[in-house]
Parts: structure tokens; C-alpha cells; sequence
């Protein structure tokens, strides 16, 4: 279970997104922009060549990159061009889009389809236009990825980050405290019995703490069991607007009772670590 305080509207943001595939054969090549998606690989085995790969805020008519950046912010809409070398009668080129190791949205286009039709000139290239637009405001993170595959196989990788917007306060936390229950009074939650020592006939092992919070931002906590990352444990949440000084709390819940050993439970606000709390499970 993991709580906030209710003097303030919360809400959880499930990413919800929509991708929108734009493609066009464009002359001249263009200079697409500096590639500035932090990309590794530049084409595919297939022999498809992407020449370059630029994020930006917009794109022109003529599918030139408006204020090319790799910052977003959470209700912006994330562009993505690709030139690839000439004109090819054929292929497959495929956008996956994700955050943290979760796969958000992915589309694809047959350059057969493309180019159908159309006369090609020596020198020209293709420029492929992916859109991704959230139906929700993105979560704040620096770990958003495009990965791109010609014909089934990789043909480079290129990183973007959602940032906070303008209007947010910095996001931290003030207080953060391990313990054996939670009270909620009307001003906050209090840590019942705090305590970094616990036995193996305790069933939960409370975080309650206190943080300023930016509009979108998210707080979440991992819990380490001897080393090893207890993935069913993990809990978030995303608010919708500037907090300042508010109350949280979350639970690791086992019922059959809490393993023996040194475990950690871990603080992280947009997907950065902020803090690191120890705790010992007696027999």
C-alpha cells in the first residue's frame, strides 16, 4: 500500500500514450538537424543507413526539425526524425519507444509503401517522421529511449528525458523514517514505533516521511532484501501538481513474516535516488 495525504488532490498518472507515424521521401537530403538523441549505432546490418536522428518540439511542412532538443516536458509532444540514405524501394523501419525498461509504444513503416510511385534521384534521401503524444502528461524522468530496427535488426538507439515544467518546485524529501506502524492524524502520518530493527514475526515494515513534490514529478520506493531487489514491493506515485511539505507513507507487507537479514529500502523521486534507509531483521 502506498499513501498520501488527502488535503491535497493526488492521483496516480497511468502513462497512456498515443503514437502518431508520419512518413514522407524527401529531396535533397536536408541536414535533419544535429543527431541529438545521444544514439548509439547508425544503421543496420540489413543495409538500410540512418544517416541521422534528430528529437525536436516540432517539424516543419518540408519535415524539418523545429527547436530540436532531447528535453520534453510532461504535456509536450516528442518528435522524431530519421534521414536514411536515399531512396530504397524496401524495408521496414520500426520505432519503440520506452521508459526505464518498459516498452511504451512502437510503430512502424514499409518503405515499400513509401515509395510507391515515386521518382527517385541520385543523391536524394528518406525522411521518416515518428510522433509520440501523451494522453497523459508523461511521468518526469531522464530514462525515455527510442530504440530503432531496420528489417528486424537494431539500427541504433537514442535517448530523450521528460523534465519538470517551468512552473514546478524543486522536488526532495525532508524526512524519511522506518517503523513498525502509521497514524493518520489530521495534519500528517506519523511512524508508529520507528525503528530500523525488526523481527521475523513482523509482518510490515513502514516509510513514512515528509517531501516537497513538483507538479508530475513521482516518488518511489524499492525494497532490497538482503541484496536482492524485491520487484513485487515496489510502489509510486505521480501528482498532478506542486506539494510542498507533504505526507506520504509506504509498506512492505509480508504476512508470513519479514526474512532475516540486512535489507534497504530505497528512495527515489523522477527516477533518482534520493535516499537510502537500512534496516535489520532479527529471529
Amino acid at each position: 500500500m502506498n499513501t498520501m495525504t488527502m488535503k491535497r488532490r493526488l492521483a496516480l498518472l497511468w502513462l497512456a500514450l498515443v503514437v502518431a507515424l508520419t512518413v514522407v521521401a524527401c529531396g535533397g537530403g536536408g541536414n535533419g538537424g544535429e543527431g541529438n538523441g545521444g544514439g548509439e549505432g547508425a544503421q543496420a546490418e540489413a543495409g538500410l543507413t540512418i544517416l541521422d536522428a534528430t528529437f525536436a518540439e516540432g517539424v516543419s511542412e518540408e519535415l524539418d526539425p523545429i527547436n530540436p532538443t532531447t528535453s520534453f516536458t510532461p504535456e509536450q509532444t516528442v518528435n522524431l526524425l530519421l534521414t536514411i540514405k536515399g531512396r530504397p524501394k524496401e524495408g521496414e523501419v520500426v520505432a519503440r519507444f520506452y521508459v526505464r525498461d518498459q516498452e511504451i509504444a512502437s510503430a512502424s513503416v514499409n518503405l515499400a509503401d513509401v515509395n510507391e510511385g515515386v521518382i527517385f534521384s541520385v543523391g536524394e534521401n528518406t525522411r521518416v517522421h515518428f510522433t509520440l503524444k501523451p494522453t497523459e502528461p508523461f511521468p518526469v524522468s531522464p530514462n525515455y529511449r527510442a530504440e530503432i530496427f531496420v528489417d528486424g535488426s537494431p539500427a541504433g538507439t537514442y535517448t530523450f528525458s521528460v523534465v519538470p515544467p517551468a512552473d514546478a518546485i524543486a522536488s526532495r524529501v525532508i524526512e524519511a523514517t522506518l517503523a513498525k506502524g502509521v497514524e493518520e492524524t489530521p495534519e500528517a502520518y506519523v511512524p508508529v514505533e520507528p525503528t530500523t530493527t525488526f523481527s521475523t514475526s513482523d509482518t510490515a515494515v513502514y516509510l513514512v516521511g515528509v517531501a516537497d513534490l513538483g507538479t508530475y514529478s513521482r516518488i518511489e520506493v524499492n525494497w532490497y532484501l538482503n541484496g536482492e531487489l524485491a520487484e513485487d514491493a515496489t510502489r509510486s506515485l505521480t501528482v498532478q501538481e506542486n506539494l510542498q511539505a507533504v505526507s506520504f507513507y509506504f509498506t512492505l507487507e509480508m504476512p508470513e513474516g519479514l526474512p532475516a537479514g540486512n535489507h534497504e529500502a530505497v528512495l527515489l523521486i523522477n527516477d533518482g535516488e534520493v535516499q537510502r534507509l537500512s534496516f535489520t531483521v532479527q529471529e
